[in-house]
Order: structure tokens, then C-alpha cells, then sequence
């Protein structure tokens, strides 16, 4: 079995409880997930079934979008509600405030990530060393956010906005660093995941409903979460020669999935003769 879930996963579950649950459920033997959502958050969460985890490094650099709700006045030690409070103040933007500095955010620009979160430090998990209480610092790293919009006011001090942004891009950071510009302060107390390149609200599935029916009847393809890939078609013996690791004389303009009937048999990169870079058959 190959092919991808978009599971709707649940606020106050770990992205690993989600993977346990349909691993077990199904007695699936290799499993695993597209970017993590924090437990806070839900939204759409990618996995991948069978050798289609081989494919995670193709879907790297996906536009991904978030409704967030921040909340100012207060900062805690995880940048969202699920932390220690560190510091309060009482300086809360107006809208116009607010409309007129998330615009500077729209583009590339370097974020520095919450020290709690899954980034490396020497070896070690930074969330690890920061509920231990060492003291670090994390490297800024290269995001580019292509839309920031301000969707209502909720109360006083809470906001929900709309935020579509590049791979890697921590949305608390974004809160972080958005109140530093507004003299204040603010955490993360809502955060859904809408969109993750292929994977949407609409194709998406709750993790009860799947749990509650067949797997098959949510498996997607990996020819359809890779659209824009090509597709070329062999034979047996072709199939056979590049199972064998030999070489086809064939032009290869972009990525492309191999196909032999109805099974797919492997990905190709962009070259100028044809040869499997990742093996998908049985």
C-alpha cells in the first residue's frame, strides 16, 4: 500500500498520537508525518503510508496558510496559551496599528524560532534543553510570508488573522516578533492549519471518521499530490532495467513519476537520460 492521508487532526493531540492511532488502527508497518502541528494547534496534517514517506523530501518548500488567533498583553515562555506567563503589559495596538505593520512582515526576512520547538541545538531537541532551563540561543533562519491580513477583532486584546507563508515558518515566532513592532506583547492561543500545498480543509478527513472506516476510501495518490510531476510510461522490460539500477536513453525534462500499467514504480529527477532516483514498487 502506497499513498498519502490528509488528516484533520484535533486540537490537544501530539502529530506522533495521531500517527500511533492509524498505524495501530490499520497495522501499518511504515507510517509518517508532513509537518508537525504543536498540540495547540489542528488543521490539516499531511501522512504518508508505505513507501511514500520516501517522498517527503519532494514536498519540502510547500506554501502553507493559518488562521491564528494572538492575544495581547501578555508573553509566555512558549509564545502560545499552553506556556509559563513571563511578562504582561498593558499596551494593547488599535486595528490601525495592527493593519499597518503586518504589511512590513509580507516578503523574505529571517525568524529566529521559539526556543521551544523541534529545532537542533548540538545534538539536542531545543524544547528539551529549554524545559530544563539551559541557556541558548537558536540561528535565524530564511522564511518568506506571502499574505498577512487581519480577519476580525475577537475582544480587546485578541486578534484573528490569516497567514500564508513558506516551509519552516514558525507562526508564534510571527506573533513574537509582530508585537515587538507594536511595543507589546502577545501569545498564540489558536492556530489552525488550512492549506499545506495539495493537502486542504476540503480533502481533508477528522481522525475519527478515518479511524471509523476503511483506509482505502482516503488514500490519495501520490500522481495526485504531485500534479505538477510528469509521467512516463514503461514496460516490463524497462522496468526491469531500472529496477536493476541501469539507465534508459530517454529525455528527462522535469520530476516524473515511472508508471508500468497501473502501478507506480518510481520518481525520476530532471536529467538527460532516464534512471529511478526513488524506488515506489513492492
Amino acid at each position: 500500500m502506497i499513498g498519502f492521508l490528509n488528516i484533520y487532526k484535533p486540537s490537544g493531540m501530539t502529530s506522533t498520537a495521531v500517527v500511533s492511532k492509524i498505524k495501530k488502527q490499520f497495522n501499518i508497518k511504515k507510517i509518517g508525518h508532513m509537518g508537525t502541528l504543536d498540540p495547540l494547534a489542528c488543521g490539516i496534517l499531511p501522512i504518508a503510508i508505505g513507501k511514500a514517506t520516501r517522498l517527503f523530501d519532494y514536498s519540502l518548500n510547500k506554501v502553507k496558510r493559518y488562521n491564528v488567533v494572538y492575544e495581547f498583553g501578555y508573553l509566555t515562555d512558549t509564545n502560545d496559551s499552553e506556556g509559563q506567563v513571563v511578562e504582561r503589559t498593558s499596551q494593547i495596538p488599535t486595528i490601525e496599528e495592527i493593519e499597518n505593520t503586518i504589511k512590513s512582515f509580507v516578503g523574505k526576512s529571517m525568524q529566529i524560532p521559539p526556543k521551544f520547538s523541534a529545532n537542533h541545538v548540538d545534538g539536542k531537541r531545543a524544547y528539551d534543553l529549554a524545559r530544563s532551563g539551559v541557556e541558548f540561543e537558536l540561528k535565524a533562519k530564511p522564511i518568506e510570508i506571502f499574505e498577512f491580513k487581519l480577519l476580525e477583532k475577537i475582544n480587546d486584546a485578541s486578534f484573528k488573522f490569516t497567514i500564508v507563508c513558506s516551509s519552516g515558518t514558525y507562526i508564534r515566532s510571527v506573533g513574537r516578533d509582530l508585537a515587538e513592532k507594536l511595543n507589546s506583547l502577545c501569545t498564540m492561543t489558536s492556530l489552525e492549519r488550512s492549506e499545506n500545498g495539495y493537502f486542504t480543509l476540503s480533502n481533508s478527513v477528522a481522525l475519527d471518521k478515518l479511524l471509523g472506516s476503511s483506509l482505502e476510501d482516503y488514500l490519495i495518490s501520490p500522481i495526485q499530490v504531485f500534479s505538477n510531476f510528469d509521467i512516463i510510461k514503461i514496460n516490463d522490460i524497462q522496468t526491469k532495467n531500472l529496477v536493476d539500477g541501469k539507465k534508459l536513453n530517454q529525455n528527462v525534462e522535469k520530476s516524473s513519476f515511472v508508471v508500468n500499467g497501473d502501478k507506480i514504480i518510481g520518481v525520476v529527477k530532471p536529467n538527460s537520460f532516464l534512471k529511478l532516483d526513488t524506488y515506489l514498487g513492492d
